[in-house]
């Protein structure tokens, strides 16, 4: 079985294969889904890159973050930091999807009584394996089957966090630097957003993380981040959310040319 997980903190849970098998290819029209008091519903696309018909089953997964943003998973509802289980809704639970072809499963969330604001999450575990394969030399073959995790993360009420930068270290590495920076998390809800270090005297993009996220209830990452060479004008560090989240994060640190001795 190959696991595929788009979620940036987590890596493969484990990739197995027969020789004969093939797989299905599915790519989505979201790889996140933020579900709150301005976008309730939402749909998700899929597509299959493959000639060959897929079939996808979807159903959901737990997982928590501790402290440090660090992921485990859990075994279901009742291990699982404020799970958006009870509260999503979503049609329907599997497809079959034509070669090259498109299919669209609808993602909403039912706002139930009393509960408490801040932010509910899952993740959508999107099984899909290929049908209808040929036999090849006499053996039968069978679809491997994907999984994709989706991130969806339902926020009720005005959920909202802040976030800051602290520089850990900077050590010098080969004509380089490593530069380590400390982000911090507080509130109701997950930030999610980009990390850019652009060079201070000419705004040129110096290191790139995409789509981080630092989930809810975790406090704090750490980023590691190799500068090819040495900031004569120094660097600036900058976080931003997605201007459609209710009060973004927008994040600016500046460090000095001096400190990268």
């Amino acid at each position: 079985m190959k696991i595929k997980l788009i979620l940036p903190l987590l890596a493969c849970l484990g990739v197995s294969q027969s020789v004969f098998a093939a797989a299905a290819s599915i790519t989505f029209s979201q790889y996140r889904i933020i579900l709150d008091k301005d976008t309730q519903g939402t749909e998700l696309s899929l597509r299959n890159d493959n000639e060959q018909n897929a079939e996808c089953l979807l159903d959901l997964n737990y997982y928590n973050f501790s402290v440090q943003n660090e992921v485990t998973e859990t075994q279901g509802a009742s291990d699982t930091y404020m799970p958006a289980n009870k509260l999503l809704r979503y049609s329907p639970r599997s497809v079959t999807i034509p070669g090259k072809g498109l299919q669209t499963v609808k993602i909403s969330y039912r706002h139930r009584a009393n509960l408490a604001t801040g932010e509910y999450l899952n993740f959508f575990r999107i099984s899909c394996s290929e049908k209808d394969l040929n036999p090849v030399l006499g053996q039968p073959s069978l679809g491997a089957k994907i999984n994709y995790n989706i991130p969806v993360h339902v926020r009720i009420g005005d959920a909202v966090a802040s976030s800051a930068f602290e520089v850990s270290a900077i050590k010098p590495v080969g004509a380089g630097y490593e530069l380590t920076l400390k982000q911090t998390r507080e509130g109701t809800r997950s930030v999610i957003g980009d990390v850019k270090i652009l060079d201070k005297g000419n705004d040129d993009e110096l290191g790139y993380i995409s789509n981080f996220s630092l989930y809810r209830p975790a406090e704090f990452a750490i980023h590691k981040i190799m500068l090819a060479k040495k900031p004569t004008n120094g660097v600036v560090v900058e976080f931003e959310e997605s201007k459609s989240v209710y009060m973004p994060v927008k994040l600016r640190l500046e460090i000095p040319a001096s400190e990268f001795l």
